[in-house]
């Protein structure tokens, strides 16, 4: 199944008028990555990963609470690093990390997607992904101006 452009774009806009409504409620990556993956039935982990103040990289906010706080794995920080996209197959699922936000020209923040492939090609998955982690991305900079709220 082919996800259409009207239907990326129409996930972006209520993400955004989401997120717009509560940012000065205190608008958190956390409650960024849990309302991106609720309106996402086939993302079975959300996660976002970044650069602390101290130089180390970690994870700052996550569907899978249980790894809030801890180191960003080699292929996160790969992507950070690079600047590329990495895709990891997982079987019936595709992990992909996407640079998101960058800081005097330095990569920041990384957002993981790992979606369920289902009838879907690699490549749709994987585009599916990076069309996730750009509406992570749109929250992040509407809410979080230079992705402040990533860095503790």
């Amino acid at each position: 199944m082919r996800i259409a452009t009207s239907t990326v774009l129409t996930l972006l806009a209520l993400t955004l008028v989401g997120c717009k409504s509560t940012c000065g409620d205190g608008a958190s990556p956390q409650s960024i990555v849990e309302a991106t993956a609720a309106k996402n039935d086939d993302c079975t982990r959300l996660t976002l990963h970044c650069v602390q103040e101290d130089g180390s990289t970690k994870v700052c906010a996550s569907t899978a609470t249980e790894r809030v706080g801890t180191a960003s794995d080699p292929e996160d920080l790969r992507a950070m690093k690079s600047g590329e996209v990495v895709v990891m197959d997982e079987g019936a699922a595709v992990d992909v990390t996407v640079p998101i936000v960058q800081t005097d020209g330095k990569w920041t923040t990384v957002c993981g997607v790992t979606l369920e492939r289902g009838d879907q090609t690699k490549e749709m998955t994987v585009e599916r992904a990076k069309a996730i982690a750009k509406v992570v991305q749109a929250s992040l900079a509407d809410c979080c101006p230079n992705g402040t709220c990533c860095s503790k």
